[in-house]
């Protein structure tokens, strides 16, 4: 049995987040004694006037726990302990061990090919269904895959993180940002999936030409890699026995088909969409401790195993915590309406073209401080439509704007918990995460401005 834990928080990228969080907590604190306070109720601005508790800006990683909203931060915290304790018995029990031996024999002389399979599976999944948060699932198994393919664990994080965020943002049919949005705006969900579907194709193309240019450098010089220094450590305990056991590999592989078949059942049902994250938390669970009593033999032993991993992951809670908290401390304040108000009110002097991309920035900006995209719906939607009428364009374009405003930064913002969840487990501080993908975030703003103005010269 092996001793690595593959899903654990790296120290230097936790104490790395932790820094940054804190300090957008006190700008965040310092924001709201500068900003006017007034909320937003069916579209129309209200100035108030409340008084801030100093102790609830203080209290609020601990505070935010009981706002609303709270169901979603215990949801995921309790989603990524069952996620490290299973993939721990999944690991100690050899199927990790087996899954990639079968990957790299498939594979051996075709790795190219794989790595678009896997950024097209992911894609896919998150422009189809909305998997973003789900896909951190397989992040270690995707790593770990290309550790054994001769890459690095950047490479890996992004055939699986960087591909769901890139498909979620894309959102050809995603329930989430499409299905809700258009709804609101009183549009059906297949309007304008045509441009929708070739934003997809596009996007698909820049991140795997992109993961292809870093697979090359490395291949030539693994120094070169961001990770270099932690995949050395981990190449360590990457050892194979010369067999593999086709017993564990035909559970796990039934397993995970299984898990496969949930995540896609549990976002194109509408009865559980919303329930997602609970039902893969369970499948895991339940999958997991089944598994790993069948090849161990031992129920008891098995749940050791578990909570040794779910032990690996306690730091992770403090990190949601911290990032849910940024928006508890400018809810609490009373001055998101106020941004909202004072950006939306510079586009009557505009031109048609430039409210489109004023709306995006307008987005991006709230992006950084509510990241879901469930969250912000109700509260910009009905702004935007009302906008799209004022300023003469059509509500698809508004609504393509605010889709690509509410995913791609995903990907780079700290706010994020998914993504500060995801670079923690690979072990990528964030100052190294942000030095490798500002560019590519860069180019997307540049291709979906591109994108957004081909929509508008041709009436989209």
């Amino acid at each position: 049995m092996n001793h690595r834990e593959i899903f654990h928080i790296n120290k230097r990228s936790f104490l790395t987040i932790t820094l940054v969080l804190g300090i957008l907590m006190v700008l965040s604190m310092i924001l709201i004694f500068i900003v006017p306070q007034g909320v937003i109720e069916e579209g129309a601005y209200i100035p108030v006037h409340q008084p801030v508790s100093i102790f609830k800006l203080i209290a609020s990683p601990i505070l935010v726990l009981f706002s609303e909203g709270n169901l979603t931060i215990i949801m995921i915290s309790v989603f990524i302990l069952i996620l490290a304790g299973s993939f721990n018995i999944i690991d100690k029990t050899g199927g990790i061990e087996s899954i990639l031996q079968y990957f790299i024999r498939r594979f051996e002389k075709k790795k190219m090919l794989l790595m678009h399979l896997v950024v097209l599976l992911f894609m896919s999944f998150g422009a189809f269904f909305g998997v973003f948060e789900e896909a951190v699932t397989l992040l270690p198994m995707i790593v770990l895959l290309s550790l054994s393919l001769g890459w690095d664990t950047f490479t890996g994080t992004g055939m699986c993180l960087l591909a769901a965020g890139f498909g979620f943002s894309s959102a050809i049919t995603n329930p989430f940002s499409v299905g809700l949005g258009s709804q609101a705006m009183g549009l059906s969900i297949v309007e304008g999936i045509g441009l929708r579907i070739i934003t997809f194709i596009i996007m698909y193309g820049i991140l795997c030409l992109f993961l292809r240019n870093h697979i090359r450098k490395i291949e030539k010089d693994p120094t070169r890699s961001p990770t270099y220094a932690i995949d050395c450590e981990k190449r360590k305990n990457l050892t194979f026995s010369s067999e593999s056991n086709p017993r564990t590999f035909r559970i796990y592989a039934i397993f995970f088909i299984i898990l496969f078949l949930i995540i896609i059942l549990s976002s194109v049902i509408p009865l559980i969409q919303g329930y997602s994250i609970p039902f893969i938390a369970l499948a895991f669970l339940v999958g997991g401790l089944c598994c790993g009593s069948l090849i161990n033999h031992s129920f008891k032993e098995t749940l050791l195993i578990f909570f040794k991993g779910l032990k690996s992951m306690a730091p992770a809670i403090i990190l949601i915590l911290m990032a849910s908290s940024i928006r508890y401390i400018l809810e609490e304040g009373l001055i998101i309406g106020t941004i909202i108000h004072v950006t939306s009110g510079f586009l009557t002097t505009m031109t048609p073209f430039s409210s489109i991309i004023f709306i995006y920035l307008l987005i991006l900006f709230i992006q950084f401080f509510i990241g879901s995209a469930s969250a912000k719906i109700p509260l910009l939607i009905p702004i935007l439509s009302q906008l799209a009428i004022e300023i003469g364009i059509t509500k698809n374009i508004a609504l393509l704007a605010f889709i690509f405003g509410d995913g791609f930064t995903d990907l780079i913002y700290p706010t994020n918990p998914v993504l500060l969840i995801g670079i923690g487990l690979a072990g990528i501080g964030y100052g190294t995460w942000f030095k490798k993908t500002w560019f590519l975030q860069l180019v997307v703003f540049v291709v979906t401005c591109l994108i957004l103005l081909v929509a508008f010269l041709t009436h989209y």
